[in-house]
């Protein structure tokens, strides 16, 4: 039930269309006190609203954790790069 135009994540305080959202309980049987926000244009449950964010958090995570472990790979192999150089500096001076 996502009403934007592009993709927002968690529970907006603001709609795409600049009305402020509003939260509210539903009063269904089949979602009894279930909460959601809605402003004019539409409406989202915030629990989902909410597991939209964990999804894209854990994206998030997964892609830093990737980049950190490329970079220690490069640090780690420029390491070993430059103590073959100093070790051969050494040699020939030797």
């Amino acid at each position: 039930m996502n009403t934007s135009r592009r993709h927002s994540y968690g529970v907006p305080s603001r709609c795409w269309c600049g009305k402020v959202v509003v939260i509210f309980y539903s009063r269904t049987g089949d979602n009894p006190y279930r909460r959601f926000y809605r402003c004019e244009i539409g409406a989202q449950w915030v629990d989902d609203a909410l597991l939209d964010e964990i999804r894209r958090v854990e994206a998030e995570q997964g892609r830093i954790v990737e980049e950190i472990e490329d970079l220690k790979s490069s640090i780690t192999h420029a390491i070993e790069e430059e103590v073959r150089k100093q070790k051969n500096s050494l040699e020939l001076v030797a």
